[in-house]
């Protein structure tokens, strides 16, 4: 399966408009609300280029970033170095596989976001991925996560989507997204196309089907159960005060790790 190969290259120009301050703000509202001791070490499950890392490194937060695919994780460096004459300690980054990984310590949270755990299509993947969590958190600790939505997408289903969008030396991006929906294996396989033209030539492309799974809030219960998590909260994403309905498309998931 190759997921965010040389996509990686255009990840965060597609998603340039994605509100990371936002989604962070979320993140502490939680660790307040829920968290039975103060947060300060984070791990950050599938982290991609750093977005979120980043940003709570900036807040004051020791935040270690792991994901698999070494070309987002070359971003997310070069962000950081970027950025390490700011305030906060460096970002950790580690190359490995979320569903695989023991760093034999444990953090205070564990953060899984943009629908990494949506990319766990098997049952095992996602047990696998969860227990990762759990060995990574004390009794008390907080893990969160968003995504898909099974509520959602069956009652709103993907459809074809292109966007266009200006590249750093004058080049013009187009994303092509085409899914195609597995209602039995509750599996979205998003087909998508990169094109970066520039004087009428196409200088660069890419082609990756990304396979997600969309959850139901009775099958995230059962997950969290069966890897050692209490459910705490399940909600609209950056909805905490809200309770899901058919229309959401996203979840939030807080759960607690129980001895």
């Amino acid at each position: 399966m190759n997921v965010f190969g040389r996509y990686s290259e255009f990840y965060d120009l597609v998603y340039q408009d994605k509100n990371y301050a936002e989604e962070c703000d979320f993140l502490e509202a939680m660790f307040t609300r829920f968290a039975a001791h103060p947060v300060k070490r984070i791990l950050d499950l599938g982290c991609g280029t750093g977005g979120h890392a980043l940003e709570l490194v900036q807040r004051g937060y020791e935040v270690t970033g792991v994901d698999r695919s070494a070309d987002m994780l070359a971003v997310a460096a070069r962000k950081a170095e970027a950025k390490r004459h700011g305030q906060g300690m460096p970002a950790v980054f580690h190359c490995q596989d979320i569903r695989a990984l023991d760093l034999n310590e444990t953090f205070d949270a564990v953060i899984s976001m943009f629908a990494v755990m949506s990319y766990m299509v098997e049952n095992e993947d996602l047990l696998a991925a969860l227990r990762v969590a759990r060995r990574h958190l004390a009794s008390g600790g907080l893990l969160i996560f968003d995504a898909w939505c099974g509520l959602g997408v069956l009652r709103d289903p993907p459809t074809n989507r292109f966007k266009i969008m200006p590249g750093p030396t004058g080049e013009r991006v187009v994303r092509f997204a085409q899914p195609e929906v597995d209602h039995v294996a509750q599996r979205v396989n998003v087909h998508y196309k990169v094109l970066s033209l520039k004087d009428g030539r196409i200088e660069a492309e890419v082609d990756e089907v990304h396979p997600l799974r969309f959850l139901f809030p009775q099958e995230l219960r059962l997950v969290l159960e069966r890897t050692g998590f209490a459910a705490k909260l399940l909600c609209p994403f950056l909805n905490p005060d809200k309770a899901l309905s058919p229309g959401d498309w996203n979840v939030a998931v807080i759960g607690q790790a129980v001895a």
